[in-house]
Order: C-alpha cells, then structure tokens, then sequence
C-alpha cells in the first residue's frame, strides 16, 4: 500500500480516526507503526496528507490525519468486454492504479452472457477491489462502474461531451491517433473480449467516433492489453504536450 485510504466515517469529530483490518495490519507489520511515527493518508473521493499514530493497541491503530493536498485526478474512462472473473479482478485493480475515472462493462457477441452474474459485479464485491487499486495508485478518486450487458445501451450512457475515443484492435501497423475536433476531452478506451470486436461491433464503435488503436498485430488478452493500452496513451498524449 502506498496510501491508507480511510473514510470520513472511520475518523471521530475530534478528528481520531480507528483501523483494525488489514490496513492496520499493514500499518504495524510493514511500516512499524508506533506513537508518533507518520504515514501517507488520504480520503475516499477526497485529499491526501499525512497520518500521525496516537497509539497501538493489539490490532488496532488510532492516528490522526492532516489532509490538505489534492489527490491525482483520474484521467481516463475504459469500456470493457466483460471477461471471465478472474481476469476481471486483475483488470479493476489494475485501472483503478492507472487513474480510470468511469468503468462500462459491457456485452458483447463474444461475450459469455453468464458472466453478468458473477460475484465480482456485486458493488460489496468489486468496490474493495477499487480501493486496493487506489492505494497501491496513491490515489483516492473511486472509479464508477455501470454495467451495460447490450452493448447497444453503452452510446446513451457515454459522456455527452466527445472527446478522444479509441477502439483497441490488434493491427500491422500502430498509426497515431487523430485528435478531435472539440479537443482531448477525457480519454475513451475500448478494449474487447478475447477473442476481439466483431465487424459489426467495430463499425458500431466508427459511428460513435471511435478510432482505430493498436499496440501491433499480436493479439493480447483481455487483462493485458486494458493495463497496457491507457499507459501507451499516455506516453503519446505527453509527447504531443498533454498533462494527465
């Protein structure tokens, strides 16, 4: 963990605030703490700064928190074919470190339609798998996620504003995207299932002002090419000047 993440709830009006789970843990096994020593803390959808222990009590550590400091905003948006539940846990945590703003989950025809029922889809499940991602990101903005199992629902539940939409497909050759003409906006990625987009998900995609982007003509899972595309579209969004 490279941030406690706490709640406005875990902390009293006195502004102590009480750990006892696997925060704690890592807390006493891994940092060593004790009275007065300091840690980085922040708050769910909220800053970041500095924790000071009061007191370890058996599991449990109280401190003290001093937040003043904006935390890194998300910067991207990722629709994602929904895959298989293992894969999918990766790929939370995972973009939940990399700075996702908005997950859409979405179906598609090669899509299992019974993994709309896994475990993992349930917000008591999924959202502790968030907050991991954030803390290992440094972060604390929690990412939302809509579930969209016809794909045919995603375009109405876009953002209105259209910015840099681009369509992840294996290809020969990785031309450079084109910006919009309304500008960067907040970046879209659209990473397919396993087996990729069909033709007629791919020209669905074209009329809603995607583009075509590839890392080359290898195809690449699921769970990897959802980490590896937005740090791509990083890395050439900041050599054209852009601050994420």
């Amino acid at each position: 963990m490279n941030l406690i993440l706490i709640s406005r709830e875990e902390c009293t009006e006195g502004g102590c605030c009480t750990l006892s789970d696997a925060r704690a843990e890592h807390l006493r096994t891994f940092l060593h703490a004790a009275p007065g020593s300091t840690f980085r803390v922040g708050f769910i959808d909220g800053p970041v700064g500095i924790g000071r222990v009061v007191a370890v009590e058996g599991q449990v550590v109280r401190f003290t928190v001093d937040c003043q400091t904006p935390a890194l905003p998300p910067w991207y948006d990722l629709i994602l074919a929904l895959p298989r539940p293992r894969s999918l846990k990766r790929i939370l945590f995972q973009s939940a470190t990399l700075g996702v703003r908005n997950l859409f989950i979405v179906g598609a025809a090669k899509v299992e339609k019974s993994y709309f029922s896994m475990h993992l889809l349930r917000p008591e499940e999924y959202t502790p798998v968030l907050l991991e991602g954030l803390m290992q990101g440094g972060t604390t903005a929690l990412p939302k996620l809509r579930l969209l199992p016809r794909l045919r629902d995603l375009w109405s539940a876009l953002p209105e504003v259209s910015g840099l939409r681009l369509l992840a497909n294996p290809a020969p050759d990785g031309a450079p995207f084109a910006l919009p003409p309304g500008g960067l906006g907040v970046p879209l990625i659209a990473v397919g299932p396993d087996g990729g987009w069909t033709e007629a998900e791919n020209a669905a995609f074209a009329e809603h002002g995607f583009q075509p982007f590839t890392l080359g003509p290898r195809p690449l899972r699921t769970d990897t090419a959802a980490v590896a595309l937005p740090c791509v579209v990083r890395d050439r969004l900041a050599c054209l000047g852009f601050t994420l």
